[in-house]
């Protein structure tokens, strides 16, 4: 009896254990520790993932595929939104697109632009908002030169001004306006977007002069043109600022040293130590064009132009390092002498022409510190040092700099020093090819040799443009500096 009731005990526990009811699920799975809130509904225009991760911090949904690669670009002086699209290989839109917590009406230094892989952000939902052109004068047509590399829209007449777009070559305009000088010329594209061009880069048919003058109330000028002294000159060219009182002042001491005050030197390396450079306008090999006002200036330094053939302060190879070792002096200088100092000595100019930063490219982390060597050297000898740009940023292209990193310096300094910028860079940017030679940093020459020819097509290669912007340079100190000094 004990034996049968403990069997089916057994039995039945056996049989509870196979056919027992499972437990009942959750009515909800828990949140997960990772997961991050969704983005909130106040947002106008969804972000792309990849933006949204960055940009946001907030985690997008989960998908097949992988996201598109970003990388992080930090600004430096003189970039706009539009220059940095285009050195990563974008579109304006794209970059916009990536960076909806940035102003693309304005950067500053040190600020953080999103890098997105070329194609792999969604423009679709960017609006413009175009208003109707008014019409131009009669009988004036206008286009943007062919075979410029395109032509920077900028919402004011100066550099300074922010950039708008890019327009391609030969792109039709509608004339609105022109400044008093006929530098830039205020247009309308088709689509009603307005702004401000340069007009040495536009062909224009008809007379200009029918086209009315705008009085902006704003400088015409450079985006690297702000000093702590008032400017002396009229600034016609954008390319060309700092000539204050400051070049008074180091003029009138390098005088009182002994200076000659009709006479300048160069400081630089192979696009200076070239016969293209400066050279043909002693030999009376020039044709100045529409820039007849420059000959008053050829005659004033007549002696001077040759020098880039012989100073011991430009040679081919040159960097900052060198032209302050006394171990890369010439014959005639001094064994503790620098180049520098030598050439300063010899020829006691009142101007040095400084082109340097392109032998920089390995050494870039240094360059700030050398580059105020010599402007202090040069400022305490009475010369009046005029920083020039680069053509090039093989700081960049060769080694890791960030882009214009040496260009940024030399326009910051020029503004600390209170002393005259020639932004070179700004100055052949439209030209063919940047203005250079294959090789991408050495400036390219008309097939004739004319490269002090001041007209026509010789006026689509980067040393006839660094001539003239070199010549307006030594002009403008003439007229505003030195003939002040006493």
């Amino acid at each position: 009896m004990i034996v049968a009731e403990l069997g089916a005990i057994l039995l039945l526990t056996l049989l509870f254990f196979i056919f027992r009811i499972p437990p009942s699920a959750p009515s909800a799975a828990p949140t997960p520790i990772a997961q991050a809130a969704a983005p909130t509904a106040a947002r106008a225009t969804p972000l792309p993932t990849t933006v949204q991760t960055i940009v946001t911090g907030t985690a997008p949904p989960a998908a097949n595929t992988a996201a598109p690669l970003m990388s992080q670009y930090t600004v430096v002086e003189g970039d706009t939104l539009w220059g940095i699209a285009v050195n990563f290989h974008l579109t304006l839109d794209e970059l916009v697109a990536a960076n909806p917590t940035i102003n693309p009406d304005r950067l500053y230094p040190g600020d953080v632009v999103n890098v997105p892989a070329p194609g792999t952000i969604d423009t679709s939902q960017i609006t413009r908002q175009p208003t109707a052109p008014p019409a131009q004068a009669d009988g004036v047509t206008a286009q943007v030169k062919t075979d410029v590399g395109g032509l920077r829209l900028r919402k004011g007449p100066g550099t300074d001004a922010d950039v708008i777009t890019k327009l391609p070559d030969s792109t039709p305009l509608t004339l609105l306006g022109r400044t008093a000088n006929n530098a830039w010329l205020q247009v309308a594209l088709s689509d009603g977007t307005h702004g401000w061009v340069m007009a040495q880069y536009v062909d224009i048919t008809g007379n200009l002069a029918s086209v009315s003058v705008v009085d902006t109330g704003q400088s015409q000028t450079s985006g690297n043109e702000t000093t702590s002294s008032a400017q002396l000159v009229p600034r016609d060219e954008p390319y060309i600022s700092g000539i204050t009182a400051k070049s008074v002042d180091i003029f009138k001491s390098g005088q009182a040293k002994g200076n000659h005050a009709n006479v300048f030197t160069l400081v630089g390396d192979s696009n200076t130590d070239n016969p293209a450079f400066l050279q043909p306008l002693d030999r009376g090999d020039y044709n100045l064009g529409d820039y007849a006002y420059l000959e008053d200036t050829i005659k004033y330094f007549k002696g001077s132009f040759a020098r880039s053939q012989s100073s011991h302060a430009a040679v081919g190879g040159f960097n900052t390092t060198k032209v302050l070792d006394p171990a890369n002096s010439g014959s005639g200088c001094d064994r503790t002498e620098t180049p520098l100092d030598c050439e300063y000595r010899i020829t006691k100019p009142s101007i040095a022409l400084i082109l340097l930063g392109t032998g920089d490219q390995h050494t870039w982390q240094g360059f700030e510190a050398r580059y105020r060597t010599i402007i202090q050297d040069t400022i305490n000898q009475g010369i009046i040092p005029v920083l020039i740009t680069k053509g090039d940023s093989l700081e960049s292209r060769d080694n890791t700099a960030p882009y214009g990193y040496i260009n940024a310096i030399i326009a910051r300094l020029s503004r600390e020093y209170d002393v005259p910028l020639l932004d070179l860079h700004q100055a052949i940017a439209p030209l063919p090819n940047t203005g250079f030679n294959p090789d991408g940093f050495h400036y390219n020459t008309p097939p004739d040799g004319k490269s002090c020819y001041f007209l026509g097509d010789w006026m689509r290669y980067g040393y006839t443009i660094r001539n003239l912007t070199a010549l307006q340079m030594l002009d403008a100190i003439r007229r505003h500096v030195l003939s002040q000094g006493g």
